[in-house]
């Protein structure tokens, strides 16, 4: 209980990213006090933030293990344009709920297929022929483009699907509540428990933080990182049904910026080779998404906005190694001072 209690409680990187959050709430509050601190701008910012955030703990779980996944907004895309087809078909506009619950569970079947699918392939490539991460999924991400563009002619999938189906990326409970931000929620409670508190999650940061160590301690290398990139496809290919569901179309190109704001959102929470708390990621998108919708209320163009995104990211990593670099001089000056005091 105690060793719960001290994973889950503020400390260290969390602090910052909560002092970070204050910071960004008070600059943008003050420069737009009638619309940015509003329930309704908060509102906006949950639904925005669900995707963006799937997405990020898909590729946060491929750098616990020091690698990275690209494809994941790709694998999310082909899943919601394969959907998209099917209750297109077989599904009527005017559905009530009772009658396509059937479907929808078929179509979450199809999404965990494909995700399982697109997620073997990367970890075979990744695990089993030891390519590089970056190259085996940028490989991959492109290939899933070319489907999703061969199935669609290039134009996407566009449709009114039943209410009752757009309510997962689009509907509000409790009265204020946006019902993909309580699914992304879940989710990452659950990838908690996933990553800190069972076998896999120790297998999976023990080698990210050092492979030769978690080999010679008896983990099966291969099996690990390739269950991962499978669970890490497997979440985007299922946020391809949110996005689907949210905004009722499914093309090849959607997303594009998503990735790259994954990366800056896992690097400000902290997520790299074996180290980072996997709900830091909430702080951290948070943050993210309140300088978006700061932007927007400002009017910031997106190029300016992507190159922001750029900034931030190297920002971020820059700072990140310059940490680490000043903890590691100050271990070997303690030690050091240790070893004196000991002669």
């Amino acid at each position: 209980m105690k060793t719960l209690l001290k994973s889950v409680l503020p400390h260290g990187k969390t602090f910052q990213l909560i002092g970070i959050n204050i910071v960004i709430f008070l600059i943008f509050a003050t420069l737009v006090p009638s619309r940015f601190p509003t329930i309704s701008n908060f509102r906006s910012m949950g639904f925005q933030l669900s995707e963006v955030g799937f997405f990020t703990l898909a590729i946060a779980l491929a750098m616990l293990t020091g690698g990275i996944n690209l494809s994941v907004v790709a694998a999310g895309n082909l899943s919601a344009t394969l959907i998209g087809f099917y209750l297109l078909k077989y599904v009527s506009q005017t559905a009530s709920w009772v009658e396509v619950a059937p479907y929808f569970l078929v179509s979450v079947v199809i999404a965990v297929l494909i995700g399982i699918v697109c997620g073997c392939l990367n970890g075979f490539l990744v695990a089993y022929l030891k390519i590089p991460p970056i190259l085996a999924t940028l490989g991959s991400q492109n290939v899933f483009n070319g489907i999703c563009m061969v199935l669609t002619g290039g134009t996407g999938v566009y449709g009114q699907f039943p209410a009752s189906f757009t309510f997962i990326g689009s509907g509000i409970i409790f009265g204020f509540v946006p019902f993909p931000m309580f699914l992304f929620i879940i989710a990452l409670v659950v990838f908690f428990v996933i990553i800190h508190r069972t076998p896999h999650g120790f297998k999976t940061q023990s080698f990210g933080s050092n492979n030769r160590v978690s080999f010679f301690s008896g983990i099966n290398n291969v099996k690990t990182v390739f269950i991962t990139y499978v669970l890490s496809t497997l979440i985007g290919a299922l946020t391809g049904i949110l996005v689907l569901a949210r905004t009722s179309t499914a093309k090849y190109d959607y997303g594009v910026a998503f990735v790259l704001q994954a990366l800056l959102v896992s690097n400000l929470a902290g997520i790299a080779g074996g180290k980072g708390n996997i709900l830091n990621i909430l702080l951290s998108m948070f943050a993210i998404q309140m300088v978006d919708s700061g932007f927007n209320y400002l009017r910031i163009n997106s190029y300016v906005r992507a190159a922001t995104y750029g900034i931030l990211l190297i920002f971020s990593i820059v700072l990140e190694h310059s940490i680490r670099q000043y903890r590691q001089r100050k271990e070997v000056k303690r030690a050091t001072l240790a070893a004196n005091a000991a002669n």
